[in-house]
C-alpha cells in the first residue's frame, strides 16, 4: 500500500511538475545571462566621479549588526506578501505571464549581483554572495518553483474557461497554504541562521 502511494506521488510529480521545470530553468538562464552582461557593462562604464557600485560590499556587511527578532518581523510581511501576491495573480489568466516575468527577473538580479560581487571582491565575493543566500534559499527556491508549477497548471484551466471552482479551487488553496508554510520556515532560517553564516565568513 505504501509503495503504491509512493509510486503514485512520483508519477504525479513526473507528470505535473517536470514538464515545467525545463522551461523555468531556461527562463532563469536567459535572465541570468542578461544580468551578467548588465553587471559588466555597468561596472566598466562607471566614471571617475561616479560612486562605485557597492552591492554586497564586504565593508557594509562587516559593520552591520543583526537583531534576529526584529529582522524576522521585518522579513515576515515582505516574504509572505510576495508569495501571497504571486498566488492571487496566479489564480487568473495572468498567472503564466507572471511566472515568466518572475523567472526572468530573478535570473537577471542573480546574474547582476553575482557579476558585481565577482568584479568587486573576486572569489571572496562569490563566497559572500553564496553565504547571503544560504540556507534560506534552499527553502525558497523549491517553494517558488512548486508554486510556479501549480500556477501554470491552474492558469491554463482558467484561460480555457474550464472548471476552476469547487474541487480545483480547494486544491489550489491547499497548495497556497502549503507553500506559504514552507516560506515561513525559510524566513526563520534567513533571520536566525543566515546572519551567523555571514558573520563567520567575514571573520575568517
Amino acid at each position: 500500500m505504501k509503495k503504491a502511494a509512493e509510486g503514485s506521488v512520483r508519477k504525479f510529480i513526473r507528470r505535473e511538475f517536470f514538464p515545467y521545470w525545463k522551461l523555468f530553468l531556461l527562463l532563469f538562464a536567459v535572465g541570468f545571462a542578461l544580468g551578467t552582461v548588465f553587471a559588466n557593462v555597468a561596472y566598466r562604464s562607471r566614471g571617475q566621479n561616479v560612486i562605485e557600485l557597492q552591492l554586497f560590499s564586504l565593508e557594509n556587511f562587516s559593520s552591520s549588526q543583526f537583531y534576529n527578532k526584529d529582522y524576522f518581523f521585518y522579513l515576515l510581511p515582505r516574504r509572505l506578501m510576495g508569495m501571497a501576491g504571486v498566488q492571487v495573480i496566479g489564480a487568473t489568466v495572468l498567472g503564466t505571464p507572471l511566472v515568466i516575468a518572475e523567472l526572468l527577473m530573478y535570473g537577471f538580479f542573480c546574474g547582476t549581483f553575482l557579476g558585481i560581487v565577482l568584479l568587486q571582491n573576486g572569489i571572496r565575493g562569490i563566497l559572500l554572495f553564496a553565504a547571503a543566500l544560504l540556507p534560506q534559499y534552499l527553502i525558497y527556491v523549491p517553494a517558488f518553483l512548486g508554486m510556479f508549477t501549480v500556477i501554470c497548471s491552474m492558469s491554463g484551466q482558467v484561460k480555457w474557461r474550464t472548471a476552476f471552482f469547487g474541487r480545483k479551487a480547494v486544491q489550489y488553496c491547499l497548495w497556497c497554504v502549503l507553500f506559504l508554510t514552507v516560506v515561513l520556515w525559510g524566513i526563520l532560517l534567513e533571520a536566525y541562521v543566515n546572519p551567523l553564516l555571514l558573520q563567520r565568513l567575514l571573520k575568517s
